[in-house]
């Protein structure tokens, strides 16, 4: 089982946000970013208006990659996988993915 300072579940506009700013606070957070749909929803959107910063609108799947690159950038590791179990008992989270390896963070 690997410890992890954090892990984020999702890869979406949100989690990406989430591992950027812990990223830049030196958590080095783990981003499980799903097997199928990574990038959550916009993947699948073609214009994007209502995104700040990008006045003129942005292809989801561009952005999302922007969003990602930003996260590595910053330290944060993405791994496409699924999750397929979480036990929120104890200290020690814990989260386990389709390919069966388990992480823990507190």
């Amino acid at each position: 089982m690997m410890t992890e300072q954090l892990i984020i579940i999702g890869s979406g506009p949100a989690g990406y946000t989430a591992a950027i700013y812990a990223a830049r606070a030196g958590l080095a957070p783990l981003v499980l970013a799903g097997s199928v749909t990574a990038g959550g929803a916009l993947m699948n959107t073609t214009e994007v208006e209502n995104f700040p910063g990008f006045p003129g609108g942005i292809q989801g799947p561009e952005l999302m990659d922007g969003l990602q690159q930003q996260a590595e950038k910053f330290g944060a590791k993405v791994m496409f996988d699924d999750v397929t179990e979480v036990t929120l008992k104890g200290h020690l989270k814990r989260v386990v993915t389709g390919a069966g390896e388990a992480y823990e963070a507190p």
